[in-house]
């Protein structure tokens, strides 16, 4: 008998046969997630930015003040002017006016080195002003050497960014629809004209990048205007906005009040909260510091920290009031069933960034959003009493109400076929720490368009990524420097998807998006869900000096230590697929307004607002 036969006689040669067998198909399982995990883990790099040459004037800027762009634009234009802007990064051609009735636009174009570019920046809040500028592109060199041409508008209206009157615009029915969808459309067109009048030719690309409402204006250009731009970065989008800024903001408010109108959770006491919730779960990504990678893997019940039956002491734990208000605040206002009337609430680690009132008859940040949406701009008549939010009711008759103008609003058409059509490129983030609009209405659009899409098709032109322990639009005890804009310019130009994008954490109060510090060097609790406009520019403003940094990955991804090397080290990451059972299920009323095709456009009749036929 020869070695074979008695290996075979024993058994062992089958059984290597099956090992090998099994090893073969799991290399052919396991081989594509190996590849695929090789590709996320490597980061976008600038170099990936396409070279373009630099293409100069070919007009005086004196003479783009008297070129009619009303052809361009569908509308007349006003008070147009033409002036040079001297900049640290060179002159630039200013241009400003008014596209009738009443949207004020600037655009400003390099007369030095233009790399056939152009970004219009989105607007925060419910805008009212004119400014130009980009966000979270502080490492795209192309951005930081102006070497686009760049454009703002206040969409449709002058006043406030917050604030109860900044909501007044919707007395009048046409501002409505220039906030809703068509300023940044004609501005957009205004400003191409331009460029081509003043360089001899088109741009070669163009972006739009934004958050909050710039992010529900992005979403909302790729929908409506699939044309208007090749790539688009729309972080923590108000794209539910009609829900967002009545019950979502309404409940921050009344879910935290007494009978007597006076606050019960204060700004002072959500420290609490957050230490026990830090301490109840696992940060998931292999390094003890605090930041939720997962958050929605944190199953958290206030209740654990509510102090003990008659402590009198009750600075490490909440009161019973405290704890039924915490509760209502994670889950959001429910109809008599039970059923919830927004996607989701915020979710646990979020806690320091909520923005409460500091005392108890003071008022939140979201007393002033709900008040104004309310009252001006949401229904679909204005109602100045409906300021008081006691008069507000968390029932179906209300909802309905809120959402009647849904398809005005609403960025939350899911069929994107037209911007995939056109080439478009989409990149969608949001801060998982976002106290002002819950990640998880981003994710339930996401998971909308990949229901009507096709997730691979999705996946070919959007990309969705979840910033753990960031706030609104920036701030909060994550990495929330990042720059989106390089990454989408390699993909949109050059082809180069992004998969691994490095965030980074400066020093408490060194960035824009940074606070300053509070205890023990965390940012302070109530935090602010808008911060201050940053300076009207045609440049991006410098990255801080890093003091550690991240990777983060397309969804459903999610960063972890590798075990060896500098913690603060983006390098030292790998990502692994989220623990979170995906997709996941909304059962919420806010649920129904998430779909394809879902949008109208709205015109002005007999002083009101009117469907308009566009058959």
């Amino acid at each position: 008998m020869n070695r074979i036969e008695r290996l075979t006689e024993r058994g062992i040669l089958p059984a290597m046969k099956r090992i090998l067998l099994k090893l073969t198909v799991f290399l052919w399982i396991v081989g594509p997630a190996i590849s695929l995990l090789s590709v996320l883990s490597n980061p976008a790099r600038a170099s990936d930015i396409a070279s373009l040459s630099e293409v100069k004037p070919v007009t005086s800027c004196e003479a783009l003040g008297n070129v009619d762009l009303a052809p361009a634009v569908g509308a007349a234009v006003h008070g147009q002017k033409a002036a040079v802007l001297d900049t640290p990064k060179g002159k630039f051609c200013k241009v400003t006016g008014q596209i009738a009735p009443a949207i004020s636009f600037e655009v400003d174009l390099p007369m030095e080195h233009w790399t056939q570019r152009f970004l219009l920046g989105g607007c925060g809040g419910l805008c009212g002003m004119t400014q130009v500028g980009v966000s979270n592109a502080g490492a795209c060199v192309p951005a930081l050497n102006g070497e686009f041409v760049m454009a703002g508008d206040d969409m449709g209206h002058t006043g406030s960014m917050m604030g109860l009157a900044q909501g007044e615009f919707g007395k009048d029915p046409q501002k409505r629809i220039d906030f809703a969808y068509r300023a940044n459309h004609v501005t957009a067109l205004a400003a191409k004209a331009l460029t081509a009048a003043f360089y001899g030719q088109a741009p070669k690309y163009s972006y739009f990048v934004g958050c909050s409402d710039g992010g529900r204006e992005a979403l909302m250009e790729a929908q409506r205007y699939p044309e208007d731009f090749d790539g688009i970065s729309a972080g923590a989008p108000a794209a539910l906005f009609t829900v967002q800024n009545s019950f979502y903001h309404a409940w921050n408010v009344r879910g935290n009040q007494r009978a007597d109108g006076t606050n019960i959770l204060l700004q002072n006491r959500v420290g609490v909260l957050h230490d026990a919730v830090i301490r109840h779960c696992d940060t998931l990504s292999g390094v003890k510091d605090g930041i939720l990678e997962e958050p929605r893997a944190c199953h958290f019940d206030p209740v654990w920290v509510q102090c003990a039956a008659g402590q009198s002491d009750t600075s490490d734990c909440l009161t019973a009031e405290e704890t039924q208000a915490a509760l209502r605040l994670y889950k959001g206002a429910t109809d008599a069933a039970g059923r919830p009337y927004i996607i989701g609430g915020p979710l646990p680690g979020s806690e320091l960034q909520w923005a409460l009132p500091a005392t108890a008859r003071g008022e939140s940040m979201s007393q002033g959003i709900a008040a104004s949406a309310i009252a001006y701009v949401i229904p679909l008549q204005v109602d100045e009493k409906a300021a008081d939010l006691t008069r507000f009711h968390f029932d179906d008759a209300s909802f309905a109400t809120m959402t009647k103008l849904a398809p005005l609003y609403n960025a939350e058409n899911t069929n994107l076929r037209p911007f995939h059509k056109h080439g478009g490129r989409l990149i969608l983030w949001h801060g998982l720490a976002d106290q002002s609009i819950s990640p998880l209405n981003t994710i339930a659009y996401y998971q909308g368009v990949q229901r009507e899409m096709g997730a691979e098709q999705t996946d070919s032109f959007l990309k969705f990524y979840l910033l753990p322990g960031v706030g609104h639009c920036g701030n909060g005890e994550g990495f929330p420097q990042v720059d989106f804009l390089s990454p989408l310019m390699a993909w949109t130009e050059s082809g180069i998807a992004p998969n691994a994008i490095r965030t980074e954490k400066t020093a408490q109060g060194d960035g824009p998006m940074g606070p300053p510090p509070g205890g023990h060097g965390k940012p302070p609790a109530g935090g602010q869900i808008h911060m201050a406009p940053m300076p009207s520019q045609p440049y991006a403003r410098p990255d801080a000096v890093a003091i550690a940094s991240r990777p983060v990955y397309p969804y459903p991804y999610i960063a972890q230590y590798v075990g060896a090397g500098d913690v603060n080290d983006a390098g030292n990451y790998r990502p692994v697929k989220s623990p979170v059972f995906l997709p996941m299920t909304f059962a919420s009323h806010a649920t129904l307004l998430i779909g394809p095709d879902n949008q109208k456009q709205y015109g002005v009749r007999d002083g009101k607002l009117a469907v308009e036929d566009t058959k």
